[in-house]
């Protein structure tokens, strides 16, 4: 595993943090809030900045490994606001930014059986659907005969659907891939693409599942992967390599991308259903895991009867969901983030808020209770408007 595994072997990059505080804010001259934990008590220890102070603390034993310091690190989401901001650590340690530090002191609880019992029953989750390592429980997802053909250069990445949310935005995917007539395979065995395990520290689990995957994989070499989960994606695409030791390059592209270009195309007819404002929300593994910003805007700029307006913090600058915050240390923290959101998007006086991620949609509808309708994945908008 091409990843350091042991807190000691990355000491040298914690210990040249200048606590500037470049990790809590979005570039200048905007300066917004943007590290969800930050957010919550404007205090350095609740940041990137200050959690790698405690693992300076941990590393120099002037701290112990608690499951109250276990809470406040696994309340951290990941959502990568700062890893572009901090150009010190990564100047030390390129290939570990800070999100990347913060995953590796999940590892180090993992190893002292000092994780929070919501991360445990995550991975309870993940083991029943999926046998870790040798996968093999597989799920009923079908592409549609009309378009169903193993030798389309096109496979729909279908993993990691372990919700009934996950499961309709894939079969809201189906009929739109089915109304553009695009040849499709499938590439799926009920699993999980390692990912969540990646988040919560369960990195000595990694080496064996992404293996397997990999060999899968290769057999689909010279296709493109369609992924609808950007958490997925984001991970096979950025993180395989460091970890596989069969690694292969493949090639990716997200839903929203193909649909954009089947509207620009003409292959998928937009329908009149009624004016509408919305917003978009840019998930933070779609947006700053793998850059893409712009083709989902594309997809809402073909709808004629859609008023698009932006939130205050938007692209590289958005505001995480909070659905990865999973610790306790603040008691609120998903909810609180997203309600922070959600509240964002009020602002700007759309009906409706869209986003491209199931983990967003999730915890978005959760907050808003009886109004969760006003909150819809790119997929659902694009099926319910085209035929």
């Amino acid at each position: 595993m091409k990843y350091t595994t042991n807190l000691e072997e990355i000491e040298n990059a914690v210990n040249v943090c200048l606590r500037c505080n470049r990790c809590h804010y979005s570039e200048w001259p905007k300066n917004e809030e943007i590290c969800p934990i930050y957010a919550y008590d404007q205090t350095f220890t609740y940041s990137a900045g200050g959690l790698m102070y405690l693992a300076k603390a941990l590393l120099r034993n002037l701290t112990a490994y608690t499951k109250e310091l276990s809470e406040l690190i696994y309340t951290c989401s990941a959502c990568r606001g700062c890893d572009d901001l901090c150009v010190i650590l990564r100047s030390v340690n390129p290939d570990m930014p800070l999100s990347d530090i913060i995953r590796l002191m999940k590892y180090e609880m993992v190893k002292r059986d000092l994780i929070p019992d919501r991360v445990k029953g995550t991975y309870q989750v993940i083991k029943e659907k999926a046998d870790i390592p040798n996968n093999g429980n597989g799920n009923d997802l079908r592409i549609p005969e009309k378009i169903k053909s193993d030798q389309a250069d096109t496979v729909l990445y279908a993993e990691c659907i372990h919700t009934g949310n996950q499961r309709d935005i894939y079969q809201k995917a189906l009929s739109v891939l089915e109304k553009m007539g695009k040849p499709m395979d499938l590439f799926t065995d009920g699993g999980c693409c390692g990912s969540t395990l990646f988040d919560h520290g369960f990195w000595g689990e990694l080496p064996g599942l992404v293996d397997a995957k990999m060999e899968k994989m290769k057999g689909y070499q010279d296709k493109t992967f369609l992924f609808i989960n950007p958490h997925c994606q984001e991970f096979i695409s950025n993180r395989y390599e460091k970890i596989a030791s069969n690694y292969e390059p493949t090639k990716s592209q997200h839903i929203s991308e193909i649909m954009a270009g089947a509207l620009r195309d003409g292959k998928l007819k937009t329908k009149e259903n009624g004016k509408i404002k919305v917003t978009y929300h840019d998930p933070c593994m779609l947006g700053r895991g793998l850059g893409i910003f712009d083709s989902p805007r594309e997809v809402l700029s073909f709808f004629e009867d859609v008023e698009f307006v932006e939130m205050k913090r938007n692209r590289e600058n958005a505001f995480c969901c909070g659905a990865k915050a999973v610790g306790k240390y603040f008691s609120n923290c998903p909810e609180g983030t997203a309600e922070e959101r959600i509240n964002e998007f009020k602002d700007t006086g759309a009906e409706l808020l869209i986003t491209a991620c199931p983990y967003c949609r999730g915890i978005f509808q959760k907050v808003l209770g009886m109004e969760k309708d006003r909150v819809k994945d790119l997929i659902e908008f694009v099926d319910e408007r085209t035929e």
